[in-house]
């Protein structure tokens, strides 16, 4: 195993942890660090991801699971597939990333399914934001919101443009923090009813969002997320209708 890698993936002064993760990971081959080590990158420079730097230790320890199981002919089916490509698209496109390089790497082919799972890590490996605890209550939460807003146009958002995966990643966040019961502070009054006024569909759109937060959560969104989610609602839409 390279050294030099170990010393890129932990804090300098943390050299009790670095001996034991490298004990722990010495046996595995290199092609499985080159490939972490490159599918982190690729998150980072494609899509901007900041990620927590001991990532490349949960990415090498799934490839290496995940060779093992397709080795023995297991392959696990990933039930949030379907919903992880559409509400997570960037980290899918990562975990496919991943995928290719396995197949190019190590002559392993691996179904989508697994591209999503790989995927996961990078959803919950971006600032230590949440830990994946709540990743079917959020994902539901995000797919109601999108359901709404979709129903409200009479429109299928477009899941490959970059309006949407911040459009995405925005109700990501908002769920974590209603999950959290923390909100933002009070905002300007005026500028909230400026954009009210300003984006009057996208506001009927937030009420009914607001709406089913309240019925099915019991949290009450204040006029800064709401003012955010209008001007994100009018960015995702606007080609559309």
């Amino acid at each position: 195993m390279d050294h030099k890698l170990v010393e890129r993936v932990f804090i300098q002064n943390d050299k009790r942890d670095a001996r034991h993760f490298e004990e722990y990971f010495a046996k595995l081959p290199q092609e499985y660090w080159e490939i972490s080590e490159q599918t982190a990158d690729y998150a980072k420079n494609e899509f901007g991801m900041q990620l927590d730097s001991r990532i490349i230790l949960t990415i090498c320890d799934h490839i290496a699971g995940a060779v093992e199981r397709y080795k023995e002919g297991v392959i696990l089916r990933n039930a949030m597939l379907w919903e992880g490509k559409r509400f997570y698209p960037s980290e899918f496109k990562v975990g496919q990333y991943a995928v290719d390089l396995i197949q190019r790497r190590l002559n392993i082919s691996m179904e989508e399914d697994e591209a999503m799972f790989l995927a996961f890590h990078f959803v919950y490996g971006q600032n230590k934001k949440q830990e994946p605890d709540n990743l079917e209550l959020i994902t539901g939460i995000i797919r109601d919101i999108v359901d709404i807003v979709e129903a409200a146009y009479q429109v299928k958002l477009n899941t490959e443009t970059w309006d949407y995966r911040r459009f995405v990643t925005h109700i990501r966040f908002f769920a974590q923090r209603m999950l959290q019961n923390k909100q933002y502070e009070s905002t300007d009054d005026e500028w909230y009813q400026l954009l009210k006024d300003k984006y009057r569909k996208s506001y009927n759109c937030i009420v009914k969002i607001a709406d089913y937060i309240h019925d099915r959560y019991y949290y009450e969104m204040d006029r800064e997320e709401m003012m955010y989610l209008m001007i994100h609602i009018e960015k995702v839409t606007r080609e559309l209708t």
